[in-house]
């Protein structure tokens, strides 16, 4: 499991980055609520901080967090002490048990170099669809393929930090990569921190296929409702059918 989001990034990802989360949580919970079956549990895949693991708590949900960096847990355990908490990747975790899983900010696309991406996520999708009832969802988000380009260089700061992000892309390899420079203020100086994100660029065609074949109908939009999502991101709704409605399975069965 490669950890990500450690110390001063954890901090400033804390800070500052949370708005995405905070946007998306009303119509991720509406969706939720309005799920043909009652959902309870639900699985906060790449929490974070826990911006939305709270809203999904407020409105009810009983929900277990799940993240790679132990320092961003932390901080989701101040801030929304009643939830269970994993420390843990997506594709080690345990699903049974949940009627939802949600995967907010493009966690699925994060992967170690040389890892099988396609193969993961895919045993993922397969994975949640055979803990999810009929009726269950999974809603996530990515980083499709396409226009505009994404290489570039971005920085921001607030009171006591500044990041500085280098992003390069190969869209025939399907990987982006992100050089983050982390500056934080400690007493009187800033201590400097590095980290390089892998990240996959997933085709969003082929994904709704592999939901497809797992037993999901998925509808796919470009925003959280009223959150837009940034230029090639695209959110996955997908509910996981009964045998009965699945036109695949009806096909084999």
């Amino acid at each position: 499991m490669e950890s990500l989001y450690k110390g001063d990034l954890a901090y400033v990802h804390a800070a500052a980055f949370g708005t995405l989360a905070r946007g998306a949580a009303s119509e991720i919970v509406r969706r939720l609520q309005s799920s043909p079956n009652q959902v309870r549990r639900v699985m906060d895949v790449g929490c974070g901080a826990g911006p939305l693991t709270e809203a999904l708590l407020d409105a009810g949900f009983e929900v277990t967090g799940i993240d790679t960096s132990a320092e961003l847990l932390e901080l989701a355990r101040a801030n929304a002490p009643t939830a269970h908490f994993v420390h843990a990747s997506a594709y080690e975790v345990q699903i049974r048990g949940n009627d939802a899983v949600v995967a907010l900010g493009e966690p699925l696309t994060y992967h170690a170099e040389g890892a099988d991406a396609d193969n993961l996520i895919s045993d993922f999708f397969q994975r949640v669809a055979e803990a999810l009832p009929p009726g269950g969802m999974l809603i996530f988000d990515v980083i499709g393929l396409g226009d505009p380009s994404l290489a570039g260089r971005t920085w921001s700061s607030g009171d006591d930090w500044a990041v500085l992000v280098e992003t390069t892309e190969n869209q025939t390899e399907r990987t982006l990569v992100r050089n983050i420079e982390t500056f934080r203020r400690v007493g009187e100086a800033y201590r400097r921190s590095h980290e390089v994100h892998r990240v996959r660029l997933f085709d969003v065609r082929r994904l709704c296929e592999k939901l497809a074949s797992c037993g999901f109908g998925t509808e796919t939009a470009q925003s959280y409702g009223a959150q837009q999502l940034p230029p090639r991101r695209y959110a996955f709704f997908a509910t996981r059918l009964a045998a009965a409605d699945d036109p695949e399975r009806r096909a084999n069965g």
